[in-house]
């Protein structure tokens, strides 16, 4: 299935609002950006994936659509690069719920088959928890502090 709205795709150097990202994660994201940016091909924010598809006859397609987009998975950030597909949470503080968000979003993108290359579960924020750092570590999400 693809995302619930067709995929945007900004350019490294975009500055423009993130859209559905607190304005304490854009400032994190800012940063990532500045630090980071150029070695991405692009990025696209609030990524709808999932959610509920109802069917009930006559409905509004257009209903439909918003009510899967509110029952929606949604990713605050994907950085395309040439080999792989990162999957970003951002977050000041990456705590568990930080983890379990990168790592959901990473397997239902890969379910829904959102893109053409593997997916990398990621994480960008200021401080990382000593305990879930190393279960990223342990799973494999890529942890960046900025």
């Amino acid at each position: 299935m693809p995302a619930v709205y067709p995929i945007q795709v900004f350019p490294v150097d975009y500055q423009g609002a993130f859209p559905n990202m607190a304005k304490r994660d854009e400032i994190v994201w800012r940063r990532f950006l500045m630090a980071h940016g150029a070695r991405f091909l692009g990025f696209a924010y609030n990524v709808a994936m999932g959610g509920t598809r109802y069917t009930l006859p006559g409905a509004d397609p257009a209903d439909v659509q918003a009510w899967q987009y509110k029952t929606a998975l949604k990713i605050d950030a994907v950085a395309l690069a040439v080999d792989k597909v990162w999957i970003i949470e951002v977050k000041p503080e990456a705590q568990c719920g930080a983890l379990g968000a990168a790592v959901a979003y990473a397997m239902v993108a890969e379910r829904e088959q959102l893109f053409d290359r593997p997916t990398q579960a990621a994480i960008v924020c200021e401080y990382v928890q000593p305990d879930v750092q190393w279960v990223c570590d342990q799973l494999g999400v890529s942890v960046t502090v900025v």
